[in-house]
């Protein structure tokens, strides 16, 4: 049986306000004190917040330390005239970035089953803070302070609250809290650990024109069995972990870490390569053009991505103890190709399950498979604007899905951004369709 719905949905965000600034590091990720803190545009690691450029990307990979010029990461702006110079020295941090992002929705739906058309009800706030103490350690943290409601990307289904992950003993508020030490012993490695989503795909779920998750390559979910007191789990929710990662030759990215999941003895496990073709490489070094002689190849930048995670999880019994195990594997490939201002996202992933349902007595294997193309435009200054449009397929344990995502997103100031998306869902339970109109500000 099909059903037809249609919503459009107006988000406010209310509050981005950084109220504390004693102690920084030198940066964050995706907060607005990273742009305070070195006195430069959200454009320098944005298209259209929050989509990471080359440059951004960089600074992520190197744990929120200023990518570039030698030298350039360990002192921040006002540490380089000598203000704070006996602070930077004895590794003590001057500021704290913290960033609070209020969000308030106003949602319509013709179709609302108890026929409330206009619902109010749904708002968050979030707390941010992140940055590196010189060029030595950073962190990161996300915490929920308020969700009520599911229309923001703050309170998805995807979220700490829904997540099987988070075990029955513990408060789901902190999304990511975690630690960095990075290029230890004098190495390019970088050791990450804390509660964090594990470094799989590409593109983290937070670096999107649009917020909404993606089938491919790690939203779709494992042991999703609702009716047997479980909640789905997804490799892109954030989990417990120790990571290992480096920047090899400039244009290598690679990663590894080790899960411990709660309720059970075993350990999930996971690994990332990745290799960049031209443009700007993964330290923040830009490429030098030949502006007489310029061709097709000066602008063109292939970036190719693989990664595989294996592991189990289980329906928690009242001790909190993981039962009714499901060992199951996600393995997949990822291709993003930017050329000047048009970007092409290629993902796919398959995977196997034993048991997920979490039968106690017949389980029943499944195979899955997803895949997503999102191709995006960017028109640039004066009008910076953004168009897209994504197609997705997923096949699981409840049948096949297709979905089409075409969206626009407006900046009119760089911390400011308006956005359209249209949502057509054809999938086992019949045709949905979404409309989502917001309005982000960070500051």
């Amino acid at each position: 049986m099909s059903s037809r719905k249609s919503s459009v949905v107006l988000a406010l965000p209310l509050l981005a306000l950084t109220l504390i600034q004693f102690v920084v590091p030198e940066g964050a990720h995706a907060i607005p004190a990273f742009s305070r803190q070195y006195k430069t545009e959200c454009s320098t690691c944005h298209t259209i917040y929050p989509e990471l450029n080359e440059f951004g990307d960089a600074f992520l990979k190197n744990g929120y330390v200023y990518p570039g010029k030698p030298g350039a990461a360990a002192t921040p702006a006002e540490q380089k005239e000598g203000k704070v110079e006996g602070l930077w020295l004895s590794g003590l941090p001057e500021l704290l970035p913290v960033s609070f992002t209020g969000t308030l929705d106003v949602a319509y739906n013709n179709d609302a089953f108890d026929g409330n058309k206009v619902d109010l009800s749904t708002r968050s706030l979030r707390l941010q803070a992140g940055g590196a103490f010189r060029d030595v350690a950073g962190f990161f943290l996300t915490y929920n302070l308020y969700s009520q409601g599911a229309q923001t990307s703050a309170s998805a289904s995807t979220g700490p609250a829904s997540n099987a992950n988070t075990p029955p003993n513990n408060s789901p508020d902190i999304y990511e809290m975690y630690a960095i030490w990075r290029h230890a012993f004098g190495s390019p490695v970088n050791f990450r650990i804390g509660r964090m989503e594990p470094k799989l795909s590409l593109w983290k779920k937070s670096n999107r024109v649009i917020l909404t998750p993606s089938y491919a390559s790690t939203a779709y979910t494992v042991g999703s069995s609702f009716s047997q007191g479980s909640t789905p789990f997804s490799l892109d929710a954030p989990e417990d972990a120790l990571e290992v990662n480096a920047v090899l030759g400039n244009r290598v990215f690679v990663a590894g870490g080790v899960v411990d999941r709660n309720g059970q003895k075993n350990k999930d496990g996971y690994g990332h390569i990745s290799v960049k073709l031209g443009g700007t490489d993964l330290l923040g070094h830009e490429p030098e053009l030949d502006l007489e002689n310029d061709s097709v190849w000066d602008y063109l930048t292939l970036t190719l991505g693989g990664f595989g995670y294996a592991g189990s999880n289980g329906k928690y019994n009242d001790r909190g103890i993981a039962q009714f195990k499901n060992d199951f594997y996600r393995a997949g490939a990822e291709a993003d190709l930017l050329y000047k201002r048009f970007h092409l996202k290629g993902s796919g992933a398959f995977g196997h399950d034993d048991n997920p349902t979490f039968s106690s007595s017949a389980p029943t294997p499944i195979d899955s498979k997803a895949y997503a193309v999102e191709g995006e435009y960017m028109f640039g200054a004066p009008v910076n604007l953004i168009t897209l449009f994504r197609y997705e397929y997923q096949k699981d344990l409840n049948g096949n899905t297709r979905r089409y995502i075409p969206a626009l997103a407006y900046a009119p100031l760089q911390n400011t951004k308006v956005s359209l998306q249209y949502t057509f869902t054809d999938g086992p339970s019949g045709i949905q369709r979404l409309t989502l109109a917001s309005l982000a500000i960070s500051f």
